[in-house]
């Protein structure tokens, strides 16, 4: 019997949970959806929505949808829409909500200003029906503007403004500029003046040519692109003029040609200035002028050298064999040795320091141009060129060799001018980077006092003035031999791992006699045996 019981609330819980959800629910959805619709101005759903006409002051604007999201302009003219805009306007009515009834049957709409509104707006939808929005004066107190649906016959109130639906061709026209995907594009043209300037993309790189042929900087020419990308058109001055004379555009002032990798070609044309707002423009084989912004301009007539590639030098570490810096009087000529070991062999030969020599390659790999000065120049000695300062070379393991040549400082004193043999190019390097590049030979040079492997020293001897001590080692066990004999621990490794980190903190020039040094009786002599040799 308990558990019939059970059985029976149990159904009677199911029942009603599926009355809430199938019957009660749907019902509350229903009347929260009515009851939203009914404060509504408009009724309507922006995704219905197919065709959308504004008449201000007697002269209409209409527009068609042709996809989803996607708007033409079909009157006054026939032109791709601005479909952002489009369909912000249409959700701006959507939302709006009336403040309140104003009158159910007006007799006289005049009051209003809805007789004959200045304003009207017509919405066609999906299933081929259409209402027309009226939109009167503003209200006594402001803040409210009078509305009417022109198939019903009460005027309402919301909360609004006349400037929010005052639009223009403008407004719903598409303002794109040129159309295409930047990492589409292989091949860039800009013809202003005599010499046209070309960059054109093989894989990742750019290559430039031109008055100046060189490697490309990708990220300045991808700025490039996406500048371009995101001009808009700021007036449509004439959609089918007579002459292009009259706007500077037969000739054009300067020609851009963008080719993508399908082999579609956007072109840009600009000519005359107009009273110091913008440019006139003609884009592809359209013939109506725009006018564009004068920075537009100024980015497209960009120098060649904001293009160029600024890294000072690409290369592989591996590939270097030797390393030249040559400052003042002073040459320090570093080689690579076998393995990881790199050698100095001038001003002295000696060991060199592996972690400086790879830290100063990779400052060199990471070094960046500041700034290009002048693309060649004729008189090397106003740079400072003609004799340098300092100079940088390397030598590849395929015979060939870079060089980097520094002259003067700028004015501020805070860059350095600089040439790469075999090229015109002159440009600034900043004081920070050449104080990285070039290093000193204490810097260079290995300063390890003694080198030694850890694991074949099997002995070691301590003189001092009073004193001899002798560490010996048996397998891995070190013990004190003289002057007696103590099994130690730990004090032997220690004492040849401190051994082999020791460095020089200068070299003494000239060398001091070792009586004044104090080298003639030294208040230290340590000796390192390997199998009882010295």
């Amino acid at each position: 019997m308990k558990f019939k019981g059970t059985a029976l609330m149990a159904a009677v819980f199911l029942s009603l949970a599926l009355y809430y959800f199938f019957v009660d629910l749907p019902a509350e959805q229903k009347e929260n959806t009515e009851k939203e619709l009914s404060e509504k101005l408009l009724p309507l759903t922006a995704e219905k929505v197919v065709e959308l006409s504004l008449t201000s002051n007697g002269e209409s604007i209409a527009l068609k949808r042709k996809a989803p999201h996607k708007w033409d302009l079909t009157h006054p003219l026939s032109a791709t829409g601005d479909s952002g805009e489009v369909e912000a306007f249409i959700f701006e009515i959507e939302s709006l909500k009336k403040t309140r009834v104003v009158e159910e049957n007006p007799e006289d709409l005049s009051i209003y200003g809805l007789s004959s509104p200045a304003l009207k707006i017509y919405f066609k939808f999906e299933n081929g029906t259409g209402e027309t929005l009226l939109i009167g004066d503003e209200s006594p107190l402001g803040g409210n503007l009078y509305f009417k649906r022109e198939s019903q016959p009460t005027v309402m109130m919301a909360s609004s403004s006349r400037s929010r639906f005052e639009k223009t061709v403008y407004n719903f026209r598409d303002k794109t500029l040129l159309n295409f995907n930047t990492g589409s594009i292989q091949k860039i043209q800009i013809l202003k003046g005599k010499i046209p300037l070309e960059i054109k993309r093989t894989g990742e790189t750019w290559e430039i040519s031109g008055d100046i042929r060189a490697r490309g900087d990708n990220d300045a020419i991808m700025s490039f692109l996406q500048s371009i990308q995101f001009s808009r058109v700021r007036e449509f001055v004439h959609e089918n003029p007579d002459s292009l004379e009259s706007y500077g555009l037969n000739p054009p002032a300067l020609k851009l040609t963008l080719e993508s990798e399908q082999g579609e070609f956007h072109t840009l044309v600009l000519g005359g200035l107009k009273e110091g707002k913008g440019y006139f423009g003609k884009v592809n084989d359209s013939k109506n002028i725009v006018l564009v912004d004068k920075k537009l301009f100024e980015i497209l007539s960009q120098k060649t050298v904001e293009f160029l590639d600024k890294t000072l030098l690409e290369f592989d570490e591996k590939e270097i064999l030797e390393l030249s810096l040559q400052s003042g009087n002073e040459t320090i000529h570093v080689v690579r040795g076998e393995g990881t070991r790199w050698d100095i062999q001038s001003p002295v030969k000696t060991g060199a320091d592996l972690s400086t020599v790879n830290s100063l390659l990779f400052d060199l790999k990471e070094a960046k141009i500041s700034e290009f000065i002048k693309i060649s120049i004729d008189t090397p000695q106003s740079f400072g060129l003609d004799i340098p300062r300092k100079t940088l070379s390397l030598k590849m393991k395929d015979s060939k060799t870079w060089t980097l040549q520094l002259g003067n400082q700028s004015a501020d004193g805070q860059k350095v001018f600089a040439q790469r043999t075999g090229e015109p190019t002159v440009f600034a390097i900043s004081k920070e980077v050449v104080d990285k590049l070039f290093r000193n030979l204490h810097d260079l040079r290995n300063k390890k006092l003694l080198k030694f492997e850890s694991d074949e020293v099997t002995k070691i001897t301590i003189q001092t003035p009073g004193k001899f001590f002798e560490l010996r080692k048996a397998g891995s066990q070190w013990s004190l031999e003289k002057p007696e004999k103590i099994r130690t621990d730990h004090i032997g490794n220690d004492l040849i791992w401190t051994l082999k980190g020791l460095e020089f903190n200068s070299m003494v020039t000239p060398s001091l006699p070792a009586n004044l040094s104090g080298l003639d009786s030294p208040s230290f002599t340590i000796r390192l045996f390997k199998d009882e040799q010295k």
